[in-house]
């Protein structure tokens, strides 16, 4: 008999999916995700992003419940500093 259970993998990668079409930076759905889950940035600084034709965000998250952080790197644009500067987080980097 078949087992009509999906596997773990199958409804992990379905998690994973967007329900609909999302044009929104994936880095900043995962900001956004981390941060209504309880994860406070403890260190944001801005540095030259790799290619030196812009800067990016270097973002070190933490959660109270877990002991490891998490390093998060998001593009400096419009739309990321829209969610930093509503959530009060821009004037952290000085």
């Amino acid at each position: 008999m078949l087992e009509q259970s999906p596997k773990t993998e199958q409804v992990r990668n379905t998690l994973q999916e967007p329900c609909c079409p999302v044009y929104t930076p994936t880095s900043y759905m995962l900001l956004l995700a981390a941060l209504d889950n309880g994860w406070k940035i403890i260190k944001m600084e801005l540095a030259p992003s790799w290619d030196q034709y812009g800067l990016i965000y270097l973002i070190s998250l933490k959660h109270q419940y877990q002991k490891h952080t998490q390093l998060s790197i998001l593009p400096k644009n419009p739309t990321i500093e829209k969610l930093l500067r509503e959530r009060n987080l821009l004037c952290a980097l000085g």
